[in-house]
């Protein structure tokens, strides 16, 4: 939401003014405030043009803009390639595609990773409405499955709470690699465990002991509150609020676990709210044997967003963008 010294207020998960069958967030009206469309959409088209800014924690753990370009397209498009370096020891580049829609006066941005730098194309819109005179904002994920160095660095802490838990040896080290060829054959990509059996060689304890993990509120890095909102032994729903970077912005996630020995399978589905109707992710991990190896990946659903997090994400941008077009049709 708008703090008092905002221009604009925002209206989470609202119909959308064009299509009230979908949500969008939708600003309160700004008749007050004088700005055109044209020189909104100039200095949205100019921010858009700049590095892709970086928390401070990132920054604190040496990730850095390590080249930033900007291509202007014929059909009026422009396309802008950030290059991240540090990330995980390596280089990511995260590419942007901007264009504008005079028929529906709608600028979308498309991404081909998510905030979290996950291979999970997205896009972003922004329309300008004028009866009533408010801003239109949502995002949509598409769907994707990612088994990268973020997969691997997961899996890897978690196989070793629990082999920890099983008696392995305090600072155990486990390899894990990242996007290898599946050990059930599909041709698709999993996070992979070196070879275990000299920790573990039973999946039914594997299993459980990973159960016993996340059901003591332990199965995700900076845990700050927990709970187990339904209990079917095997099958279980959490709420975890979680606070990824020591800040103090607290995500909440929630979250349905499925433990199945029948087919050695762990399912953790992200959903949207706590109605559990809406999945966002699965991170779906899976043991073998002969040799005991542990394989994760994680699956991303198609799903629209207009939440807190959108307002996060672009409410600083707006602001920003209607602070200068202000300026400039004052003036």
């Amino acid at each position: 939401m708008g703090g008092s010294s905002s221009r604009v207020t925002f209206n989470e998960n609202v119909p959308s003014p064009k299509d009230p069958s979908v949500q969008s967030v939708v600003s309160d009206p700004l008749d007050e405030i004088k700005f055109s469309d044209e020189v909104f959409w100039k200095h949205l088209g100019a921010l858009k043009r700049e590095a892709l800014p970086l928390p401070l924690f990132a920054k604190a753990l040496g990730v850095h803009i390590a080249k930033h370009d900007v291509m202007d397209r014929e059909d009026g498009t422009f396309l802008v390639t950030t290059t991240i370096g540090g990330y995980y020891g390596g280089e990511v580049d995260v590419n942007f595609t901007h264009s504008y829609d005079p028929d529906t006066n709608t600028w979308t941005q498309k991404c081909d990773r998510d905030p979290g730098l996950q291979k999970v194309s997205n896009q972003v819109c922004f329309r300008l409405h004028s009866e009533p005179r408010v801003i239109e904002i949502w995002c949509v994920n598409d769907e994707a499955r990612n088994s990268g160095m973020e997969v691997s660095i997961g899996l890897k802490a978690i196989c070793g709470n629990i082999l920890s838990s099983l008696g392995a040896p305090e600072g155990t080290e486990i390899e894990v690699k990242a996007d290898q060829a599946s050990r059930d054959g599909s041709g698709k990509l999993s996070a992979q465990s070196a070879p275990l059996d000299s920790f573990c060689t039973s999946p039914e304890k594997f299993i459980d002991a990973a159960m016993e993990i996340v059901k003591a509120g332990k199965g995700a890095f900076g845990m700050v509150d927990f709970a187990i909102l339904e209990d079917n032994g095997s099958s279980f729903k959490t709420k975890e609020s979680v606070d990824t970077d020591g800040k103090g912005d607290i995500k909440v996630n929630y979250c349905l676990h499925v433990y199945d020995k029948s087919s050695n399978t762990i399912m953790s589905t992200l959903h949207k709210d706590e109605n559990f109707t809406t999945k966002i992710a699965s991170y779906v991990t899976k043991v073998y044997t002969s040799p005991f190896v542990v394989e994760q990946y994680l699956e991303s659903y198609p799903v629209r967003h207009a939440g807190a997090d959108v307002v996060k994400a672009v409410g600083p941008q707006v602001e920003a963008v209607l602070t200068k077009a202000v300026e400039e049709e004052s003036g």
